[in-house]
């Protein structure tokens, strides 16, 4: 494997976020009001975890470990190799990962206003996760 799989993950992440964005620039009460763009700005915040996802899993198998059984493990292990600071992990672990699978599994009536603050906030993380993973990339290629 190598690190050019990473960045097509990562180019993937950059573009679902510039996607995403504009269905988040209006109001909530707009935003509230438009089923078809909250079932997209849904659509797209579970892509984006899902893409970090299996950024993290490639990467720590390129890093020569084992992949991990859960989603919150690759986000532990990332963190752990020094690629994500503390507070970017923690939002992972305890927002996003949760957020994903509300998404997903549909395990309970999604509060739209929920969705939409955390989408907005997912905007700036996932551009904060890919700066973080690229600069480790380059790390890597520079030792």
């Amino acid at each position: 494997m190598n690190l050019n799989l990473i960045r097509q993950k990562l180019r993937s992440i950059e573009g679902y976020v510039d996607e995403l964005e504009p269905y988040l620039e209006i109001p909530l009460e707009e935003y509230l009001k438009e089923a078809g763009r909250r079932r997209i700005v849904e659509r797209l915040s579970q892509l984006l975890v899902e893409c970090a996802i299996d950024t993290n899993n490639l990467l720590i198998v390129y890093s020569g470990k084992e992949t991990p059984g859960t989603s919150r493990e690759s986000f532990e292990i990332v963190k752990d190799i020094e690629v994500l600071d503390e507070s970017l992990f923690e939002r992972f672990n305890r927002t996003y990962i949760g957020f994903r699978n509300r998404l997903v599994h549909d395990y309970e009536r999604l509060d739209n206003v929920i969705v939409y603050k955390t989408a907005k906030r997912l905007i700036e993380d996932m551009r904060k996760y890919v700066r973080c993973i690229l600069d480790y990339t380059i790390s890597i290629e520079q030792d």
